[in-house]
């Protein structure tokens, strides 16, 4: 048995390790470096796997290195930089493996590092033996159907037909049907040998007689086996089934596979009940990849809608150097055709474009601002180049303007704005695709076990909960809200957003202290959409603060402008981070989007005020919204209405 000590921040990306590694060894998992090394004095671990974050990465490797000179470490690198291996191979660590990776990748590296050169893999399975001649006939039908499904993968009910086909030629049944949930109720989605009355209309509560008993028992169930009056031999009777096994997707009974006597009138073997079980259990994997693949698709179209909509050229380039992506403005700026270009080298796109890429590709560095003449439209592009570590590079561009307009205009698309947004997609974007990858390989191996297919439907859901956050962001961020004013305290806004703070700052064991300037006058306000930029600028406030602090929010008002000034005790904001605090999608932190005082920004300049940084009198950070007093603002913001 190995002991392997994981340092992991991410709880996804430590739940799939979990997963993939052997469940023969010890496993040990700490979020921060300090637990990790205390765990090191009471128990000698074989390897240490860290993951590499702002807050671990090389402050964990060197800490780990002091406190266990001998023991192996494994880096997660978060890009795959030829230049950041090369740093943490330097300070000692034996190996770096770029995320994401495969399950095989990771239990190949540990095996390479351990002391031993051994690490427990699962035993692989066995192909039956002393199959008969006629079931023989029967395994490669299912067998064919099985490699059928591939196909199928957008569409759950034609893998339910397909199946049902399947059934019908390896059984030799007179009838059968496939039940799936739909409506909060199991209903027929295919069937040969019912009455048409019968397959449109019946349908069995998921909570009761045969969902129910597949619930409890999850195991095939046969008529003539169950008790006179049952409610399951009931439901098996209406569709004259003779057994059925149940289809199990996210680790619940979602559907089930009935089938009636054979045609030959002979009763179904040992084998064949089996065969049907294993049928069921493929079927269930197919369906829930087809859910998964359909969920994905989704996001895929939701995060094509924003591409649609970005005004700059985006490209992405595989590390095989052919373009894997292209929005509909890098068509219209480089005037070609995106069915003739994805999958194609980079080189379609121009040599002067091509090489600006592949040299981020070779070098892993980001390219920004960089200028190229295209020929083929007889314009020159700006173009910014980010690495996306083992996917390849997102490439940003426009037309610049003529010399005699870029002195007037400030274009967004030359901004860091470009590089803040491919950074944060991908790094919010990379640790659950790693989690939900771990997961789907494993699945053929391991769905067997009942905590893996719990750890799995967890996991998957709560991930790809992650990546729907990130595109809900994006859309918040592209859709410009329209305001609604009217006169409205701004004491009674700051009480009502401090009343729904007031459990999570008592959780991070943050003290508030709230000064209301008494003879505040009203000012025209949106109060849901004011609320919800204070409530950025606080957020961002106690997420300053992880070992709690002290947060002070005053109200103010001097010669018709009105204040409400937020202090903390925090670290405050660096020197170098002050000018893009208020750029999308700038972050300094792991987590998170880099929207949060951007959308703050974005609001209280629609109210005619503004959010700017002040000095602060707490050592803290200390931001201030400075609005019009009613009078002032009416006017200019009659519009919104």
């Amino acid at each position: 048995m190995n002991v392997v000590l994981v340092v992991a921040e991410d709880h996804g990306l430590r739940e799939s390790l979990r997963a993939a590694l052997p469940s023969t060894d010890l496993m040990l998992f700490e979020g921060a470096v300090d637990e990790a090394v205390r765990r090191l004095i009471s128990i000698e671990a074989d390897v240490a796997v860290v993951d590499d974050t702002p807050r671990l990465g090389m402050t964990a490797l060197r800490r780990l290195q002091e406190a266990a000179p001998d023991m192996p470490i494994i880096v997660l690198s978060a890009t795959g930089d030829s230049g950041a291996i090369a740093n943490f191979t330097i300070a000692g660590a034996r190996k770096c493996l770029p995320k994401p990776y495969s399950c095989d990748q990771l239990l190949e590296t540990i095996e390479e590092v351990l002391p031993n050169g051994s690490v427990s893999r699962a035993p692989a399975t066995e192909a039956p033996v002393g199959v008969s001649a006629t079931s023989l006939s029967q395994h490669q039908t299912a067998l064919r159907w099985i490699q059928r499904t591939a196909s199928h993968i957008r569409d759950p009910d034609r893998i339910s037909e397909s199946l049902m086909d399947c059934l019908i030629d390896v059984f030799d049944a007179v009838r059968g049907a496939v039940l799936l949930e739909s409506g909060g109720y199991a209903t027929v989605a295919a069937s040969q040998g019912l009455l048409p009355a019968v397959g449109q209309t019946v349908r069995f509560d998921l909570t009761e007689g045969m969902m129910r008993w597949f619930e409890e028992h999850r195991c095939l169930i046969e008529r003539h086996r169950l008790p006179n009056g049952f409610q399951a031999a009931r439901e098996l009777q209406v569709l004259g089934g003779r057994m059925a096994a149940p289809l199990i997707c996210d680790g619940r009974v979602r559907g089930a596979i009935v089938l009636g006597e054979k045609a030959t009138g002979h009763d179904y073997s040992q084998e064949e009940r089996e065969l049907l079980t294993a049928l069921a259990r493929y079927a269930s994997i197919a369906l829930e990849n087809a859910q998964l693949y359909n969920d994905v698709a989704r996001q895929q179209s939701r995060l094509d809608t924003i591409l649609a909509n970005v005004s700059a050229g985006v490209v992405t380039v595989g590390r095989d150097k052919t373009v894997t992506l292209m929005n509909q403005n890098a068509e219209r700026l480089l005037q070609v055709r995106q069915a003739e270009i994805v999958g194609r080298s980079v080189q379609k796109l121009g040599s002067a474009f091509a090489d600006v890429v592949l040299r981020t590709l070779n070098d892993g560095k980001p390219r920004l601002r960089q200028q190229v003449r295209d020929p083929a439209i007889n314009a020159t592009l700006g173009l910014s180049v980010t690495p996306l570590g083992p996917e390849g590079a997102v490439v940003m561009f426009s037309k610049l303007p003529k010399e005699k307009e870029q002195a007037a205009e400030e274009d967004v698309e030359y901004s860091p704005f470009w590089q803040y947004l491919a950074s944060r997609v991908a790094q919010e974007i990379k640790n659950p695709m790693v989690a939900i990858n771990t997961y789907a390989q494993l699945l053929p191996r391991k769905y067997e076990s009942p905590d893996f297919r719990d750890g799995f439907s967890e996991v998957v859901q709560r991930e790809i909960g992650r990546i729907n956050e990130v595109v809900e962001n994006l859309f918040e961020f592209a859709n410009k809200p329209r305001l609604t004013l009217e006169p409205g305290s701004l004491n009674e806004t700051v009480q009502n957003v401090m009343e729904s703070l007031r459990p999570d700052l008592r959780a991070r064991r943050i003290e508030m202290d709230v000064e209301l300037d008494p003879a505040m006058p009203n000012v025209e306000l949106d109060s849901g959409r004011l609320a919800q930029a204070l409530h950025n600028v606080i957020e961002n406030a106690m997420e300053a603060m992880p070992d709690g602090g002290e947060i002070v929010v005053r109200t103010t008002h001097d010669d018709g402008q009105c204040a409400i000034t937020v202090e903390d005790t925090g670290p405050g904001i660096a020197e170098q981070d002050a000018p893009h605090i208020f750029t999308p999608f700038f972050s300094t932190r792991e987590q998170g989007m880099g929207l949060g005082l951007t959308m703050a920004h974005r609001i209280v300049r629609q109210h005619g005020g503004e959010l700017a940084l002040m000095p602060s009198t707490k050592g803290g950070g200390a931001f201030v919204i400075r609005l019009p007093a009613a009078g002032a603002v009416y006017a200019h913001h009659s519009s919104h209405r």
